[in-house]
């Protein structure tokens, strides 16, 4: 079987047609773990240029920020978005990761489209949009399942990777530890930022007007609205 090939930022792509990505699905509609959503099928027959490989992405609310998908397949796509249109409008707009089964590379740029019919209910009827009544399932649920939490020296390891990928340069990497240093020797030597120990938002207004003028508090003041 021919591995498929890499893709990078830059390359331009065209999403499969609904029957393609289908054969890719399991029962829950996702591809080792990650759901294709019904957000997702409008762009069926499209071309998009990649944005990033995505080597590795945060996720909140867990023990580890920082998680990689398995099998380093995924991608982003230049200026695409959730809408939320199926999971009740929400609009957290979260960018959509593309698993690379869903996409092949076009080759010749300057070859017209072709158009092809998008007979999409059988792909939308595979593809779930809840767990239950209070519990939404798309990629953003998903992710802990789609992305291993990754271990101090993968993370570290990912420095490269980002570099390999083509998402950055390598000028552009040590600039970005650089900064990370600043601000850990930072913390070292003027202590941690800051903090308080309230653990509900206070409720306040200062019934401010497009216009108005303000000065933003002290610190101390800063802190003691803060958990």
């Amino acid at each position: 079987m021919t591995t498929p090939r890499r893709l990078y930022p830059g390359d331009l792509v065209e999403v499969k047609s609904p029957e393609q990505i289908l054969r890719t699905l399991d029962a829950l509609g996702t591809l080792d773990s990650l759901p294709f959503m019904p957000e997702m099928a409008q762009f069926c027959g499209h071309r998009f240029k990649v944005f990033r490989r995505v080597v590795k992405t945060c996720s909140s609310g867990t023990s580890s920020t920082m998680r990689a998908f398995r099998g380093d397949d995924v991608v982003l796509l230049e200026n695409l978005r959730c809408s939320g249109a199926a999971h009740d409008g929400c609009e957290k707009a979260c960018m959509i990761f593309w698993r690379e089964a869903w996409l092949h590379k076009v080759t010749d740029p300057s070859a017209p489209q072709v158009p092809t019919p998008q007979d999409d209910e059988l792909l939308r009827g595979r593809l779930k949009t809840s767990i239950d009544p209070n519990s939404y399932f798309c990629q953003a649920s998903e992710l802990s399942r789609a992305a291993p939490d990754l271990t101090r020296a993968e993370r570290f390891s990912k420095c490269f990777e980002e570099i390999a990928a083509k998402n950055c340069t390598f000028f552009e990497m040590m600039q970005r530890i650089s900064i990370w240093l600043f601000w850990r020797v930072r913390r070292l030597v003027f202590g941690p930022f800051g903090r308080g120990t309230n653990k509900a938002t206070p409720a306040g207004s200062l019934h401010l007007k497009t216009g108005d003028l303000v000065q933003v508090c002290s610190m101390p003041s800063i802190s003691r609205t803060l958990n």
